[in-house]
């Protein structure tokens, strides 16, 4: 009879929990930059009010 050789399958879940780290990495990166050109836009758009201006303007009419 032939000798019939028996491989065993390389196991699959090193390549999955790559694919996990490089995913987590990648949003990391994409979207953790994000958050820091989010304060400083927040702090463009305040402008100032002054709160006795519309009475000076009444007064000299």
């Amino acid at each position: 009879m032939a000798e019939i050789k028996i491989r065993k399958k390389k196991p699959v879940w090193p390549w999955i929990l790559l694919v996990i780290i490089l995913a987590i990495v990648a949003f990391l990166y994409f979207y953790g930059s994000m958050d820091e050109n989010d304060e400083i836009d927040e702090t463009d758009d305040i402008t100032w009010i002054h709160p006795h201006s519309n009475e000076e303007n009444k007064l000299h009419i």
